[in-house]
């Protein structure tokens, strides 16, 4: 989902990554909360504990609240992928399912509860104890965990809250794609609010860190909005497709001891596909087992002038280096597998026999073609 996130462990099976803004955010966090507890910590290594301790219990509150939201899901039989966090929270991973308004709603009113129960059990024990050490600390997380709450049921995509109404509004109007427009345009002018305010307050009241970070919260949610739109549109336009139903089934494979001028002059620049699979006899008309994929991005690592004596084989991409597709898989989850490669084109196998090619411009064509019959 995000580049550059690393894996730090799993919870019921599900994988739990970071993003490197996680870690720049976690510290700081810390360090601002460390002058907030400096007074009542005894000394700067003691607010040094209790701002590192908040800040580390603040991101496991947004895991619970993620963690909410892939629980329901599961329960509901969404395969979930993982969850992330970055800098301004968190985001799960849900597979796509079958037009369910109930169930999205539910999926989506999961994590403000956890967020909600969170802050209520905080505020208690910060009510039953508030001459302890941790009194501060515990009082941040009960304000934070509530404000999570709060700013995530505003009602914009892709906001927790922005799902619910699309929820409700796709249950009432019967319209999936008109319902996500609203939530999307909810989302966007939610997010041109905040930004607006947070300019507004940095000049009016002189906090400039308070008023850029308002700001940008509200640029996130209106790049979010016009994203996620966009990214929901795709996947209802693919919704109850296979990889198997798109895919190529004619395509033009390389031998691997062809040399690299000779597949520049017979493929390359005779062609508009720029990658085909390597197969040891490429006229074959039944499944071979493939090799891999020789793109235009492997001759790259060739000088001209080293053409002629490098075979295609040396230059292409191997098959275990390679991101595969299968026949059954869902074609929203391929069109995601083939925006992270990067490449225009990834093969489809069954085992280790090459089936056919899916192309980036098949898929699109394909999204083209419901919208235009969508209207």
């Amino acid at each position: 989902m995000f580049a550059r996130a690393f894996t730090i462990g799993r919870v019921a099976g599900i994988p739990i990554r970071c993003h490197w803004s996680w870690l720049a955010m976690l510290a700081f966090v810390a360090a601002m909360l460390h002058w907030l507890y400096l007074p009542s910590a005894g000394g700067a290594l003691g607010a040094w504990v209790l701002a590192t301790l908040a800040a580390v219990l603040l991101w496991a509150s947004v895991l619970l609240h993620e963690l909410g939201h892939a629980l329901v899901a599961r329960q509901y039989g969404l395969r979930v992928g993982g969850i992330t966090l970055f800098a301004l929270g968190g985001a799960t991973e849900i597979g796509d399912g079958p037009a369910n308004p109930v169930r999205d709603m539910l999926v989506a009113l999961a994590g403000p509860l956890i967020s909600l129960a969170l802050a209520l059990l905080f505020a208690v024990a910060w009510w039953l104890w508030p001459a302890q050490r941790l009194a501060l600390l515990v009082l941040h997380l009960a304000l934070s965990n509530g404000a999570m709450a709060i700013f995530n049921l505003l009602p914009g995509y892709p906001l927790d809250g922005g799902r619910v109404l699309w929820a409700v509004l796709s249950y009432l109007s019967d319209d999936e794609l008109g319902a996500a427009r609203v939530g999307a345009f909810v989302g966007r002018a939610c997010g041109w609010v905040l930004l607006t305010a947070g300019l507004l307050y940095a000049l009016g009241a002189g906090d400039v860190v308070s008023g850029a970070w308002m700001g940008l919260i509200g640029y996130f949610l209106v790049r979010s909005a016009t994203l996620g739109h966009r990214r929901f549109v795709v996947q209802r336009m693919l919704s109850n497709v296979q990889v198997s139903d798109l895919m190529q089934r004619a395509f033009r494979a390389v031998a691997p001891e062809l040399p690299l001028d000779q597949f520049v002059g017979s493929y390359v620049l005779s062609q508009v596909d720029q990658g085909f699979p390597v197969l040891q006899i490429p006229e074959a008309d039944a499944p071979q087992p493939l090799l891999g994929m020789i793109t235009v991005h492997n001759l790259r690592r060739f000088q001209f002038h080293e053409w002629a004596g490098t075979r295609v084989g040396e230059a292409m991409t191997p098959i275990h280096r390679l991101r595969l597709l299968a026949p059954e898989m869902p074609a929203g989850e391929a069109f995601r597998t083939l925006l992270e490669s990067g490449e225009e084109q990834l093969p489809v196998i069954d085992g280790a026999l090459l089936l056919g090619v899916l192309r980036r411009r098949d898929l699109v064509g394909y999204i083209e073609r419901k919208r235009q019959a969508h209207g």
